[in-house]
């Protein structure tokens, strides 16, 4: 129960944080949520759980259907690689991971959105967007990827992978 509470107040947070940012770009909670899993499932289970929670992000947010999707599984897969190389869980690490992640998607969505809308996106604008979204995300990362591993620990879900 209270893992699901942790996910439903990670989702009500989006929302307040993005109305409260205004025209700034919030922290996406939602890669956060999505990063929670990382190491707890496969990584085809966790580019999937990314789709997933993208899904649920273009659905309750707006824009194109399925871009924040598709950024998010890119995102999950460019984490799990990234953890891949690293040895530990440490400080460092976690920043490496969330970084890895936030390059992969907005590559994703910067390709995306000059391919849909058929335009080229402004680079700075973009460029912009992306920095201070990354630097927030981070940030906010940092504070609740530890409480999420003390909090799935303590509920003993999802203990880890056992496959490579």
């Amino acid at each position: 129960m209270r893992i699901a509470a942790f996910y439903l107040l990670l989702f009500l947070a989006q929302g307040l944080l993005s109305a409260a940012f205004g025209t700034l770009p919030a922290p996406d909670l939602f890669l956060i949520a999505m990063l929670t899993l990382l190491g707890r499932v496969a990584p085809w289970q966790l580019v999937l759980i990314g789709y997933g929670v993208g899904l649920l992000q273009d659905v309750t947010g707006f824009g194109f259907l399925g871009l924040h999707a598709i950024a998010l599984a890119a995102a999950a897969l460019t984490a799990t690689i990234v953890r891949m190389q690293l040895t530990g869980s440490g400080l460092l690490e976690r920043i490496l991971i969330v970084l890895g992640a936030m390059t992969g998607k907005w590559l994703v969505v910067a390709l995306l959105l000059s391919w849909l809308t058929g335009v080229q996106e402004d680079g700075v604008t973009l460029l912009a967007v992306a920095i201070s979204e990354t630097v927030l995300t981070v940030a906010v990362a940092l504070l609740i990827l530890p409480w999420s591993d003390a909090l799935l620990k303590r509920m003993r879900m999802l203990g880890g992978e056992t496959t490579p």
